[in-house]
């Protein structure tokens, strides 16, 4: 169902057609209006009992004067119930209210007066007129048919009250009458116009989520709430990170025969798997590289123990992995790598810490987070490294240093070896 169906209100009752976005609006309208409804329906219960004393200096003692009394404790007992029957409630509770009571006044006027012998009418007994329309205009989520039922029961008991006062004409029944109309019609616009509005605002906002949550979809949690943060600004900065470099052995030969449609969703299984590990343990993606993925820990946001983080993460990928490698045989997707030689999927990773600079990189057009310095070439080395030493997951010096205990007495040295752009020899340790 598209939006404009969803926010398509009724041009007779003015409600939205979809029951959940009426729903949402009357939700809307209670959380907004509510504090309103909630001092009105002390100042009316007032009102009543202004109205019973009234009554009672007019008339003398009677039963009718508990009339107003007992409307002011029923409206009482609704302004003190629960804000979920409240919300749903409010405006057909009013609306009985106020026709009823309005049934009490004609009574009052036409009978109990008249057998009291007081043909004067006094602003008390048009007191419930100004808070008719207060009452109109703020509290009733509108419907317009019952609308006009309650406005033309209104008028026909009011009109002959009207008449019994002295020079009253036809033609001020009829100004009463012309003024329930507008009264009505600019009601039924002021709702139309008001659902309209709330429409386009959750329209706005859940156009506004969905961008959010692609936004996080494409850069992860951690980074896209810092975009929003900084407006999209995230200009360089040097940061002390970890950064890994994973990579699918014999990639090449494991997609080749399959159809485009089997390596993306092979891919993306993998992917959301290894993505699940690494949002974990705190890491972020900086980019996906083929089948590879880039790694780093301790930026955008800065982490402790980033480099021991970074190795549990690798430990806990490749345990992963042989996880999903028996799900692979299971479902025999393995099928496509097992026919050509290929026993089982294995990943290499490679590991290094130090100094980069993060941020927004790119053109004015297009751009992208991402790091750069040495440690990315390292890091990226050393992945290849891993068939040099027959290991899976390597790492540097610098990394070997930072282990805790547990981690440092499960590492091991392979070796050494000479990285392009590096002086002297690289120490190389795996896990």
């Amino acid at each position: 169902m598209d939006n404009q169906q969803i926010a398509r209100i009724d041009r007779y009752t003015c409600k939205f057609e979809n029951p959940v976005m009426e729903e949402k609006y009357i939700n809307h309208l209670w959380v907004n209006r509510s504090k309103v409804i909630n001092f009105l329906l002390i100042i009316f219960p007032i009102i009543f009992l202004f109205d019973s004393y009234d009554l009672y200096s007019r008339t003398g003692f009677s039963f009718n004067i508990f009339g107003p009394v007992i409307f002011a404790l029923i409206t009482l007992s609704f302004r003190f119930a629960g804000d979920e029957l409240k919300s749903k409630y409010h405006g057909v509770f009013v609306g009985t209210v106020f026709a009823s009571y309005h049934s009490f006044q004609m009574y009052v006027m036409l009978i109990v007066m008249k057998d009291a012998n007081v043909t004067a009418l006094t602003p008390g007994d048009l007191v419930l007129l100004p808070f008719l329309g207060v009452a109109v205009f703020t509290l009733f989520p509108f419907n317009l048919i019952p609308s006009i039922g309650f406005f033309s029961f209104f008028a026909l008991t009011i009109a002959p009250v009207m008449f019994s006062l002295p020079g009253v004409t036809t033609s001020h029944i009829v100004f009463i009458i012309l003024t329930l109309v507008l009264l009505v019609y600019n009601k039924w616009s002021r709702e139309k116009g008001s659902r309209s509005d709330f429409a386009k605002t959750v329209s706005i906002d859940d156009t506004k989520n969905l961008m959010q949550k692609t936004l996080k979809r494409y850069f992860g949690d951690v980074l896209s709430d810092k975009i929003l943060s900084d407006e999209g600004a995230l200009s360089g900065e040097n940061k002390w990170v970890t950064l890994s470099f994973t990579d699918l052995s014999a990639y090449s030969t494991i997609i080749e025969h399959m159809s485009p449609k089997v390596a993306v969703e092979f891919l993306n299984e993998y992917f959301t798997s290894m993505h699940d590990v690494i949002e974990e343990h705190g890491g972020h993606i900086l980019n996906y590289i083929g089948d590879c993925i880039m790694v780093v820990f301790g930026a955008p946001e800065e982490m402790d123990n980033h480099e021991n983080q970074a190795i549990k993460c690798a430990i806990n990928m490749r345990e992963k992995l042989v996880e999903m490698n028996t799900k692979w045989d299971e479902s025999e997707l393995s099928r496509y790598w097992s026919n050509h030689g290929i026993e089982k999927i294995t990943a290499r990773t490679g590991i290094h810490t130090g100094s980069i600079i993060a941020g927004n990189i790119g053109s004015e057009r297009m751009l992208q987070y991402s790091a750069i310095g040495d440690v990315v070439n390292v890091a990226s080395r050393l992945e290849q490294a891993n068939k040099e030493f027959g290991t899976d997951i390597a790492f540097s010096k610098e990394i070997y240093t930072a282990l805790t205990k547990e981690l440092n007495s499960a590492a091991k040295s392979e070796g050494s070896i000479n990285l392009k752009g590096r002086d002297g020899e690289t120490q190389v340790y795996s896990i």
